[in-house]
């Protein structure tokens, strides 16, 4: 197996910590930059919706809610389960997890992706609910995008459990439930909170 492929399979066994935080706060960067430059709200863990207007600050802070809310409450479950769990190890395995909904964000909410979602909307609210007017490639470029982002979803989850399972040094499976049970309780609460800024 080549050195990329258990990188893919496990970044948290295969890099240095000092090479998660430095890719992780890189990633942070560049998605915060993104959210700008293509006007979206990250309102959630893992979700993400388009806005008008967008303040240049708005990322930076949007993107920094999105890791530390999910290490704060990973955390406290990680504390409960194993003691002996430290809040930077924590940190790392999100902020390197949330690679994956940067890139997720890139896919779907840049301009041409947008423009081709937009063209369908479009076509059901005229009432074409058969999507007969909206052109194969369009279709076939939005839909692509939705795959791969759900794919990416479950790569997130994915990252996510194996970085908290060595964090809390835990082999159990019914850990890996309640890691996902708590990122879907974050990204609720986010969402229907909504402490972003535009």
């Amino acid at each position: 197996m080549s050195r990329y492929s258990q990188i893919l399979i496990n970044p948290f066994a295969n890099l240095s910590d000092r090479t998660m935080l430095f890719v992780g706060s890189i990633a942070y960067l560049w998605a915060s930059v993104q959210v700008v430059l293509f006007r979206y709200v990250p309102d959630g863990v893992f979700q993400q919706h388009l806005v008008n207007k967008i303040s240049w600050y708005a990322g930076f802070v949007n993107v920094g809610i999105n890791i530390l809310f999910p290490t704060m409450f990973l955390w406290l479950l990680a504390k409960i389960l194993y003691n002996k769990t430290r809040w930077q190890d924590v940190l790392e395995v999100v902020l390197f997890s949330q690679i994956v909904n940067y890139i997720t964000g890139f896919l779907l909410m840049n301009p041409y992706s947008t423009s081709k979602s937009e063209v369908m909307l479009d076509a059901v609210k005229a009432g074409d609910m058969s999507l007969t007017t909206v052109a194969p490639f369009d279709m076939f470029v939005t839909v692509s995008a939705g795959i791969i982002g759900l794919a990416m979803l479950v790569y997130f989850f994915y990252l996510l459990v194996v970085g908290m399972k060595i964090a809390m040094n835990s082999k159990k499976r019914v850990h890996a439930v309640w890691i996902v049970l708590v990122v879907l309780m974050t990204d609720t609460l986010l969402h229907l909170w909504s402490p972003y800024i535009k």
